[in-house]
């Protein structure tokens, strides 16, 4: 049976520093580190003054700014963008981009994916990236009402016109929120045909703490802890005694989950409407 000690925990605000050209590089999930095959993720700390400059070469980039200043910028595609929390941008190959600090540091999520093989892309063309913050992004709410989420990188999810948010499977990210009392369904991810290995999961807590269960074992996690989930390991996160603000990732986008647990609520999401007599419309997640 599973337990917690098949799960890695890793604090990543304890991670060993790496003095770079930009500031601070903490590396904080790799296969080394996790068993991760198509993850390799990055906490960085742009230093007041400095930049981080990044091509995506033949790699999918994820640049996610986890707490910003007013005056940084993102710069991408001939446009800047003010760096605050939550913003960032997805790279395809070829792709650039740049973030820098003005009078503070920045504190920032790098992920990289290598580029998935056609049966994962599933007919999808594979970019462009784009830039994108909490004002350009939809949230969904699940039927509970105890969780709300907004993606940063995710296929599946639709503009009011029909335009897909992202044109990849190379990775699935956003913000996930979950009020006080708020739970996942106790549940587990599967490989499929097209990803014998199964996604690369994990979860980086940023504010408040959770508790993760696994069979009959528990772990409380604090902020600034990444939790890593081999496929298959069966799994539910609390928000533990209070709200809990996370980011979720997996890479690459081709998985299958099962709901163990017999909760009838939190099942399915609804994008969150503009007004509260807006009729609500399902989140399709094939």
């Amino acid at each position: 049976m599973a337990t917690i000690n098949d799960i890695t925990f890793i604090d990543t605000l304890a991670a060993a520093p790496v003095s770079v050209a930009s500031g601070i590089e903490r590396t904080i999930c790799s296969p080394g580190l996790c068993g991760s095959k198509n993850l390799i993720a990055y906490r960085r700390t742009i230093s007041a003054g400095r930049s981080l400059s990044v091509e995506a070469g033949d790699d999918y980039h994820l640049l996610y700014v986890i707490e910003g200043a007013a005056d940084g910028q993102i710069r991408f595609g001939g446009d800047s963008h003010a760096a605050d929390e939550g913003a960032g941008v997805l790279l395809v190959p070829g792709e650039s981009a740049s973030i820098h600090a003005q009078g503070s540091n920045l504190d920032v999520l790098h992920l990289v994916t290598p580029k998935p093989p056609a049966a994962v892309e599933n007919g999808l063309p594979g970019g462009p990236g784009y830039f994108f913050n909490r004002g350009t992004l939809r949230a969904l709410a699940d039927s509970s009402g105890g969780r709300v989420r907004r993606f940063c990188v995710e296929s599946s999810v639709r503009y009011p016109d029909g335009r897909r948010l992202t044109q990849t499977n190379a990775i699935q990210a956003g913000e996930m929120h979950y009020n006080a009392g708020g739970a996942s369904p106790y549940h587990l991810h599967k490989p499929t045909e097209a990803n014998p290995d199964g996604a690369a999961h994990c979860y980086i807590t940023f504010k408040g703490r959770g508790k993760v269960d696994v069979g009959q074992t528990s772990q409380v996690i604090e902020p600034g802890t990444l939790v890593y989930f081999p496929s298959g390991i069966p799994h539910q996160l609390n928000a533990w005694e209070g709200a809990l603000d996370y980011f979720e990732i997996q890479a690459w986008r081709s998985f299958k989950t099962d709901i163990l647990s017999n909760d009838p609520l939190g099942l399915k999401w609804f994008y969150v409407g503009e007004s509260a007599d807006e009729p609500k419309v399902e989140w399709n997640q094939s």
